[in-house]
């Protein structure tokens, strides 16, 4: 399945400030690693504080359990964070490569 650049940049909107959403979620997915986890092994979080992200209403941000980085979206986005060729294109979108493994 391919994945428009439209849905990969409304996508990403979901990879910050956003605890209460992947709280919620099922399964969460990291596009800088491209693994999946269950919400329960994030054990890190950053508070924005800056710009429009410190002004939404839950400011927290995931990081990774696997590599650390701030690119976890949850299932509750309604993204199918559990594709891993979601999580691919997403990596090529914003990290440039595409050819990421997991």
């Amino acid at each position: 399945m391919s994945f428009d650049v439209a849905t990969l940049r409304a996508a990403h909107k979901h990879c910050a400030a956003h605890r209460s959403e992947v709280q919620a979620s099922d399964m969460c997915g990291c596009f800088s690693c491209v693994s999946t986890f269950p919400p329960s092994f994030i054990d890190r979080w950053i508070e924005e504080t800056g710009g429009e992200l410190a002004k939404r209403p839950d400011p927290w941000t995931a990081l990774c359990p696997e590599c650390d980085i701030d690119a976890v979206i949850g299932s509750k986005s309604g993204y199918p964070v559990h594709d891993l060729a979601f999580l691919k294109a997403m990596n090529g979108e914003w990290f440039g490569e595409v050819d990421a493994q997991n």
